[in-house]
């Protein structure tokens, strides 16, 4: 099974985008060709179509490198088995989509149309896949509260009762 990148395009929206408050679920998995199992590599939530396609980029590229990490010191001195010009190498994949820019923007450009960006890759015997898809969001984020101003607590709220002193105290 060769290797490939897969990106959706942007499904066509059946309603007018409307103005709502959205965050976005980033994840990276792993799954086998069968698809009986998948495992959760990674996962972020971001409150803007740009953090979410930061995340995707440096996933991305994590992802390569633990899939092809450089060799360690003491194994400097060991042969290395050329593969075959069909294998497939994920790792190639998924620097490349993270170092052109093009992909970037189109990713940033579907994430901000309100739909979903899959980056999927093949090896041999997994599927790698790095989703963001928009998550409603009920209320606004909190705001912290201005400086110099401190929230009304009464007092002696959230505070311990007095320790008493002695080991026999009289109550």
């Amino acid at each position: 099974m060769s290797a490939a990148v897969v990106t959706f395009p942007p499904s066509p929206s059946v309603h007018a985008p409307t103005r709502h408050r959205v965050a976005y679920r980033c994840e990276a998995t792993a799954r086998n060709l069968s698809g009986r199992r998948e495992v959760l590599l990674a996962t972020y939530r971001a409150a803007t179509p740009r953090l979410a396609a930061r995340w995707l980029r440096a996933e991305a590229q994590r992802l390569a490198h633990l899939l092809a990490p450089e060799p360690a010191p003491y194994l400097r001195g060991a042969p290395l088995v050329p593969t075959a010009a069909g294998t497939p190498r994920p790792d190639h994949y998924l620097l490349v989509w993270a170092g052109d820019d093009h992909q970037y923007d189109h990713a940033l450009r579907t994430l901000c149309a309100g739909n979903a960006y899959v980056l999927a890759v093949t090896d041999y015997d997994a599927r790698y896949s790095v989703r963001v898809y928009p998550l409603p969001v009920q209320r606004a984020p909190q705001t912290p509260a201005p400086a110099g101003c401190f929230p009304c607590v009464p007092v002696g709220a959230g505070r311990q009762p007095p320790r008493r002193r002695g080991r026999h105290a009289v109550r």
